[in-house]
């Protein structure tokens, strides 16, 4: 029907609408009304003009099923299944998918399985459609489990089934099996080498995986069927970064036009700058983003403006900054670690002693924190030793130990600040659960020329009573505490 004809029939209906009566229209009108709605995406009078279509031609089926959608979308499932029984429509497409939709939205795979193997048996001729209709339908309710024996099914009956494919893929990776993701997802690149989701999708798999090299290639091949992707962009310069060719993801976020978009990528091209040792020039990206008065952007923004203005001697402008961050993000770890290094720096020992103890406190309530988490705290304990705050440090050492008690060579900086403040006892303690190849390690992490020393060495075979090796160390004035 023209649109003329259409526009003649919606103002038919909202004439008699007007004088509260109703028109009435054949099926085909009112058939031919809904289809408008849907094309212009404006459904103000779908319900109304369906309610009149159901009173005028109540055995329709067609406007029985457009009935059943309408519960499907509003979630209203067990009245959908209860009109779809009533319309007893047998070999219907729109009716058996609607039916195994509402199986799934109400958990009952196994009415699927029956109902699917039902359409098996009889030879279905739209069967292949019903596959690719339900399984992205599964995996949207997150029934992954089930979503892989569906799509196992159906790809025994057609194994080159491009949906049935995607879907595995993505079954595959919220499984946990990246490996066998990437092999399905060449093989779709196999069947269409021109898709620019596929070779999205496979750039993406590669970086969960730190195969960053493939990654970027894959993204390359999927820039090259759309240039205008700027997720695919922003992916890209993140494995760049990850793969620390920082000048080449630079030049990919130079790339990205778009005026929304410059604020959401400074604070990452700020830190490839700081990684080229570039303070100015992350200063300047993020300068101005740091004068809103805003959270919109991450905490690490914030942590880079202060770092940048302290390296190029704006350290009151780093100052007001850490204390904006502050407020922004009063719980985050790497602020408040941040903000105790400073204070401890400009010796506000008050501050820097307030800030470790929230830092303590919001650790505490995690069940269970982040490598992250300790990591940062063992770099602050690391400071504050070099800084000559032993106690400080011995906080913070024994917090990582706290959460993490095999902590790479923790024990033995523990052992050497306990034996910096003259305790013995937990020196002994410390150092009797530091292994060879762990001073090993840490002579050769600092630099020491150790190819003369071998594991069969004395002083490696014989054991040295840890008291003796403490009083050894505090007979060396440079080593009293």
């Amino acid at each position: 029907m023209r649109k003329d004809d259409i526009s003649r029939l919606l103002q038919r209906y909202l004439a008699s609408r007007k004088e509260g009566k109703e028109p009435y229209f054949d099926a085909d009108e009112i058939d031919e009304l809904l289809n408008s709605f849907d094309e212009s995406d404006d459904y103000t009078y779908y319900d109304e003009v369906l309610a009149l279509g159901l009173k005028l031609h109540p055995g329709n089926v067609e406007l029985q099923i457009r009935q059943c959608r309408q519960y499907v979308y509003n979630q209203d499932y067990k009245s959908a299944l209860a009109l779809i029984e009533d319309i007893a429509d047998t070999d219907n497409q729109d009716l058996d998918m609607l039916r195994l939709e509402c199986y799934c939205s109400l958990n009952q795979y196994e009415k699927v399985v029956e109902f699917i193997e039902g359409l098996i048996a009889s030879q279905c001729e739209y069967l292949e459609t019903v596959f690719e209709y339900i399984a992205p339908i599964l995996n949207d309710l997150e029934m992954h489990k089930e979503a892989h024996d569906f799509i196992d099914r159906g790809r025994l009956l057609f194994p080159d089934n491009l949906i049935l494919k995607d879907e595995l893929c993505y079954t595959l990776e919220t499984e946990g099996d990246i490996e066998q993701a990437i092999r399905i997802c060449n093989e779709l690149i196999d069947q269409n080498p021109y898709s620019n989701d596929y070779w999205f999708t496979l750039g993406r798999l590669y970086s969960m995986v730190s195969e960053y090299d493939k990654a970027i290639e894959a993204f390359d091949f999927a820039l090259t069927c759309d240039d205008t992707d700027v997720e695919l962009k922003l992916l890209k310069a993140y494995c760049l970064y990850m793969n620390e060719s920082y000048e080449k993801a630079i030049e990919v976020y130079n790339e990205i036009k778009q005026e929304e978009e410059a604020a959401r990528i400074k604070p990452f091209m700020a830190d490839c700058f700081i990684k080229l040792e570039n303070y100015q020039g992350g200063y300047e990206l993020l300068k101005d983003l740091i004068k809103e008065d805003t959270s919109a952007y991450e905490p690490s923004a914030y942590i880079n403006f202060v770092r940048c203005c302290l390296e190029i001697g704006h350290t009151a402008e780093g100052i007001k900054a850490l204390e904006k961050a502050v407020r922004l993000f009063p719980d985050n770890v790497n602020i408040l670690s941040l903000l105790a290094l400073t204070s401890m720096e400009h010796g506000d020992q008050r501050q820097a002693v307030s800030a470790t103890h929230k830092l303590f406190d919001i650790l505490d309530t995690r069940q269970d924190p982040s490598e992250e988490d300790c990591e940062n705290l063992f770099q602050t304990g690391q400071y504050l030793y070099i800084k000559g705050d032993i106690e400080q440090a011995l906080q913070y050492y024994n917090k990582v130990l706290q959460f993490n008690p095999d902590y790479p060579h923790l024990h033995l900086h523990l052992a050497i600040a306990y034996l910096a403040q003259g305790d013995l006892k937990h020196f002994g303690e410390h150092f009797r659960q530091t292994s060879s190849d762990e001073i090993l390690a840490y002579l050769k992490s600092t630099g020491i020329d150790i190819n003369k020393l071998e594991k069969d060495n004395a002083l490696f075979q014989k054991y040295i009573p840890p008291e003796e090796l403490a009083r050894e160390y505090l007979r060396n004035k440079d080593h009293s505490n």
